[in-house]
């Protein structure tokens, strides 16, 4: 079963469907997990930034935020890291050009995972392979 940690911007790309390619490609990508093809990590860092992006960005209502939240984090096979290391996070966002946010995300990715991201900026850290979800299935 493959590992991946899924990245704040393939849920956006899914509840927004703003770019029908990558939200066909994220379906997909939801799908193989429902039928256990993908053993699915988060974390808290996301969670929140989905609610910043889609509330403050997107001017979705709240609570369909929340209800759409509540229904990403029971999907099947997915865990939610809530553990970070800001020391690491710190040192990164030293070296790197990248948000903080996404240096704790990094922090958070255990080693023999896979990031799923839209996201480039992850290209940026070192040992770190970021893949989108075409090219993971």
């Amino acid at each position: 079963m493959t590992k991946v940690f899924i990245d704040t911007s393939v849920f956006i790309r899914f509840l927004t469907a703003d770019d029908k390619q990558k939200f066909e490609e994220c379906q997909k990508f939801f799908e193989a997990g429902e039928e256990g093809k993908i053993r699915s990590y988060t974390s808290n860092i996301v969670v929140l930034e989905i609610q910043f992006v889609l509330i403050k960005l997107y001017k979705f209502p709240k609570d369909k935020v929340l209800s759409d939240t509540d229904n990403l984090i029971s999907l099947r096979n997915l865990t939610i890291i809530e553990k970070t290391d800001t020391r690491r996070a710190l040192l990164l966002y030293k070296k790197h050009n990248i948000k903080y946010a996404d240096c704790l995300i990094v922090t958070q990715v255990p080693s023999d995972v896979k990031l799923v991201t839209y996201d480039t900026d992850f290209s940026k850290i070192e040992k770190l392979l970021p893949v989108t979800p075409a090219e993971l299935l």
